[in-house]
């Protein structure tokens, strides 16, 4: 047994929040822990999402570092971005506990955390000593209280805040733990949150993805996503998590998410190449199967969190030597090579050196 396999069966006998919150502060405070994971990169496993270069195509999502205390421990670790956050204007205490639920024998998990976070201020001090060859994108979303109107002016002061530090920035209209967030999911609104947004980009040159939900309809996030190519978004996120009525309050992540989770990214998909509109996925992806099925549908970068709670650092390394070995086998110079392919041609290569 590795040693994650010895730190989880000790953490999970304690409640999924308190057992997040122990391993994050040692994480924080002792980076060295990474050390028996790290490993120099591979930079023919490099990836290009949107302006920004990943080290690797397997980023950290937004959720597991909100407050961005732990930046050098998961560059250590080997994953080729991350994303801190959700990030909000004031520090907020999220909803009540509990909030984080296991649900082990299904490898999920379900959270109504409400963004608890210690506000941007606190998280600019954090971005600004973060470590220098690292892309970091922040996730930024709208206090509890807040108006449609009021979230605007907090999306434009969070940007103008975190932008300048970070490396681009997720707007989060799609987290089912604050209310009337995912009401900003439609183009009225989304009108006027790009009319705030366009004049400080054009200032910092930072840029601005979106984080999709993936209990929209399969019409709707079309028209959702080409709403947002129209209005200039520079990339997209999909998805967040997904409300299941009878598992209780709150989003669900994991194996539970898994096929809904890439059934909606090909749906975006498909909008989304036609716009050159780069799409990074995140929700249910767990093994290599996952990543030939992403890479085929025409995808490139994702991002895990649920898989890395049950799986560990060991869940990275499989990755990345899957991903080496095939395009050795390819004779492929680098997995950039292979991302610039149609699907068409991406599945005949993976069918033949991949799986």
């Amino acid at each position: 047994m590795d040693s994650y396999k010895l730190a989880r069966t000790a953490l999970f006998r304690l409640p999924p929040e308190t057992a997040h919150d122990l391993t994050l502060k040692l994480s924080a405070t002792l980076p060295q822990l990474a050390a028996p994971w790290q490993r120099p990169y591979d930079p023919r496993l490099s990836c290009t999402v949107g302006k920004t270069d990943w080290k690797t195509p397997v980023g950290l999502a937004a959720g597991l570092d909100k407050n961005a205390v732990a930046l050098d421990f998961f560059h250590r670790l080997g994953f080729g971005a991350m994303e801190c956050g959700t990030i909000t204007p004031r520090a907020q205490l999220g909803n009540p506990k509990p909030r984080m639920f296991r649900y082990s024998e299904e490898f999920s998990l379900r959270n109504s955390m409400g963004f608890p976070n210690f506000g941007m201020e606190a998280c600019a001090a954090r971005l600004r000593n973060r470590p220098a060859d690292f892309p970091v994108g922040v996730n930024i979303g709208k206090s509890k209280e807040a108006t449609p109107s009021q979230a605007l002016e907090e999306y434009g002061a969070l940007y103008e805040k975190l932008a300048p530090l970070a490396d681009w920035v997720v707007v989060n209209i799609s987290s089912p733990n604050t209310p009337g967030l995912r009401d900003l999911q439609q183009e009225g609104w989304l009108k006027d949150l790009f009319n705030v947004l366009n004049p400080l980009r054009q200032k910092h040159g930072k840029e601005i993805f979106v984080k999709l939900a993936p209990d929209l309809d399969d019409q709707v996030l079309r028209d959702l996503t080409t709403t947002l190519a129209d209005l200039g978004a520079d990339g997209l996120v999909a998805t967040n998590t997904t409300h299941i009525p009878e598992r209780g309050v709150g989003g669900v992540s994991g194996r539970l998410l898994r096929v809904k989770g890439h059934q909606k990214r090909r749906v975006v998909l498909e909008v989304a190449r036609d716009r050159k509109l780069p799409l990074v996925g995140v929700g249910g992806f767990e093994d290599m199967n996952d990543v030939w099925a992403w890479w085929a549908a025409g995808g490139d970068a994702f991002q895990i969190y649920t898989a890395f709670v049950y799986q560990g650092p060991e869940l990275l390394r499989r990755f990345e030597n899957a991903t080496h070995a095939f395009i050795t086998r390819a004779k492929l110079p680098d997995l950039k090579t292979f991302l610039k392919l149609s699907p068409l041609e991406r599945q005949k290569l993976i069918g033949a050196f991949g799986r």
